[in-house]
């Protein structure tokens, strides 16, 4: 197969996770539009059109709480844990903490504006990634940096002191087997 075969296939990566990320920021952008008409529906003097529009949209965000957090938490945020104080009766009251994530649904505005929050964040991020596909220089600095990109892409830890030794002495050998190769390759020419 010679090069000009090949330009289809190599344009097809980016194309890929373009459509990809792409994916991911109109699903968040789709959740946090139901969220909307679900947080418009619960006020009571409301016609009875937009409740019933509200709870098909809290259906549709209970249906898919598990894909909005697997989404949220791909692009590295965390889960933010937020606290509120549960009445348990005869006076008293317990604290208590919840993940935003986990509760899109509850009518508590610390835990609706917090997770909203991480939502607007991950659909940020995943637009920006989308995008990046698309630059020729993102792809040029993945090509350099490639061992580092692919012990990312593995999800090792790169804080410890040890592996940042280890990715970089791989990066450098690789830096250097690159080298030889282009010049083996242009001497062929």
């Amino acid at each position: 197969m010679s090069i000009s075969n090949k330009w289809p296939f190599l344009l097809a990566i980016p194309l890929l996770r373009f459509l990809v990320n792409f994916n991911h920021y109109w699903y968040l952008r789709t959740v946090l539009k139901r969220h909307d008409i679900f947080i418009d529906g619960i006020v009571e003097d409301k016609p009875e059109k937009v409740k019933n529009s509200s709870r098909k949209a809290r259906n549709w965000i209970q249906e898919n709480q598990i894909e909005i957090k697997k989404r949220v938490l791909n692009t590295g945020l965390n889960d933010q844990m937020e606290s509120y104080m549960e009445p348990l009766g005869l006076g008293f009251a317990q604290k208590q903490q919840v993940g935003a994530l986990d509760n899109l649904l509850l009518l508590n505005t610390d835990i609706l504006k917090s997770a909203r929050q991480l939502i607007e964040r991950a659909e940020g991020y995943y637009k920006t990634q989308a995008f990046l596909s698309l630059s020729p220089l993102f792809w040029i600095e993945m090509i350099v940096f490639l061992p580092r990109e692919m012990f990312k892409l593995a999800g090792f830890n790169s804080s410890a002191k040890s592996f940042q030794i280890l990715e970089k002495t791989i990066q450098i050998f690789y830096w250097v087997i690159s080298i030889i190769y282009t010049i083996k390759l242009l001497n062929r020419i």
